[in-house]
């Protein structure tokens, strides 16, 4: 029984996840942060522009303004994190480059 379950213990830890699916979750999670950045500064500018038009009574200029603020700072911060992504990689293939 002992031999049993030290071969089944072997085959179970010899079977790893492959390389490229910690790949794809990385990529899978930036996308998502990507999109939770852009969705966040559409919702901020959404708030800020209800608030303000609430608060003086007109028509949804304020709303329509802040819209458009939220989308370009969702936009500034996805770029801001795209950039990241690529220096990181950059860095990457370079310390590869360098024990080769």
């Amino acid at each position: 029984m002992r031999a049993l379950e030290a071969r089944i213990a072997a085959a179970k830890g010899s079977v790893a996840a492959p390389h490229h699916m910690k790949k794809d979750y990385s990529q899978a999670q930036l996308a998502w942060r990507m999109v939770i950045e852009l969705v966040a500064g559409l919702g901020l500018g959404f708030g800020i522009g209800y608030g303000l038009d609430l608060l003086f009574g007109t028509i949804p200029l304020f709303l329509v303004l802040f819209i458009g603020f939220g989308f370009a700072a969702g936009i500034k911060t996805m770029l801001r994190s795209a950039r990241e992504v690529q220096d990181r990689r950059t860095a990457q293939e370079a310390a590869e480059k360098r024990e080769d």
